[in-house]
């Protein structure tokens, strides 16, 4: 059932991964506590108004989808049922009943191995590699201001002159010769980083909120993770080996010139909804950054009048309150569909804090 006013609560949807967790999402009294001898994996994401199911060994039906929080419904078959009132009409006549964006909350004990997503023109070009997948996966980070765990150091691309057959070398010897040619930064509290597609990484050890294209690609540059080695299937999903997996590393755009600071995120002050009432609202994923996604941080002393172009997804970090008149608290998620979004209505803060929440937006109509 759809309400009247087409805002979604969402429950929140955890996902089993090869990384170690850190014990920040509530699930576990110390990092590790979720590991599950079954599958050798660790419960170490939260997804975020998802439409897409995770890629895992020893698969679980559905897992990674969000569902409605007091129906078995999955947020997929909502949109699927009233696509325009939910997404609108130019989303749905762009490319149908599809939520074109996935959030995730990212919680390493220790840093996420060496690895790669694919690009757009290599999941369409080269389906054999990506069955079940219709996208790359350009991302972005924002750095949630938690304890940053082991390693808070963020690999992004590679040094410039370093060619692909150093760096196929090198992930051959081990990590920590592949590490070397792959620069790094610090992740600061509340500022972020966008990750092209088809450029090597690897992710420190912060409470990360990421927004991405919707799909789970990857290929991995380690062999090992959390201690215990990692099967050719976890490694590289989709290609007969490795090695025919480095041919679609976009060597290009991982060596451009001054790439972290290139790719750096930094809040930014949006002047006309933040002059509006006793709150402020930043971009923190910039829309002139990619058409693939976009995101704020809203920060709300007493209360903010907005209204969106579109509908999204919004994720209540701190405080309690009321989004449009459904209440919310810290922890809570809710998808805002399109006819709640695009109509004046206010956020209030009603507890003794702050209130911060995050929204985040899909992929933009052509």
């Amino acid at each position: 059932m759809i309400p009247e006013h087409s805002i979604l609560r969402l429950r929140p949807t955890y996902v089993r991964r090869f990384y170690v967790d850190g014990g920040r999402l509530g699930l576990g009294e110390k990092p590790g506590d979720t590991y599950q001898p079954q599958s050798g994996l660790w419960v170490s994401e939260r997804w975020i108004a998802s439409t897409v199911a995770a890629a895992n060994p020893h698969p679980i039906e559905g897992e990674g989808l969000s569902y409605l929080a007091d129906e078995q419904t999955t947020l997929r078959e909502a949109i699927e049922r009233a696509p325009e009132r939910l997404l609108g009409p130019d989303i749905v006549a762009a490319h149908g009943a599809e939520w074109r964006v996935l959030v995730k909350v990212l919680d390493p004990w220790e840093p996420i191995v060496f690895h790669w997503h694919a690009r757009d023109q290599d999941v369409q070009t080269y389906p054999k590699f990506f069955p079940g997948h219709r996208f790359g996966k350009d991302e972005a980070y924002y750095f949630l201001e938690r304890p940053k765990a082991t390693v808070p150091y963020t690999h992004a691309g590679i040094w410039p002159g370093v060619t692909r057959e150093e760096l196929i070398k090198a992930v051959r010897k081990g990590r920590d010769y592949a590490l070397e040619l792959s620069p790094a930064f610090y992740q600061r509290y509340e500022e972020g980083f966008f990750l092209p597609a088809g450029v090597p990484h690897r992710p420190g050890s912060a409470l990360t909120l990421e927004v991405q294209q919707p799909s789970d690609v990857y290929t991995l540059l380690e062999r090992e993770a959390g201690g215990k080695p990692l099967s050719p299937q976890q490694m590289h999903p989709g290609f007969p080996d490795l090695d025919s997996a480095f041919a679609l590393i976009d060597m290009e755009t991982a060596q451009q010139p001054d790439f972290l600071e290139c790719y750096r995120l930094v809040p930014r002050r949006i002047e006309e909804t933040s002059e509006r009432g006793y709150g402020e609202e930043c971009w923190i994923f910039p829309p002139e950054m990619t058409r693939k996604f976009s995101g704020k941080r809203v920060r709300v002393t007493s209360a903010i009048e907005v209204r969106e172009p579109r509908p999204h997804a919004v994720f209540v970090w701190e405080g309690e309150g009321t989004f449009a008149d459904v209440p919310v608290r810290a922890g809570d998620e809710l998808f805002v569909g399109y006819e709640a979004a695009t109509r004046p209505h206010r956020i209030r803060n009603t507890g003794n804090g702050r209130l911060e929440l995050f929204k985040f937006f899909p992929q933009q109509p052509a």
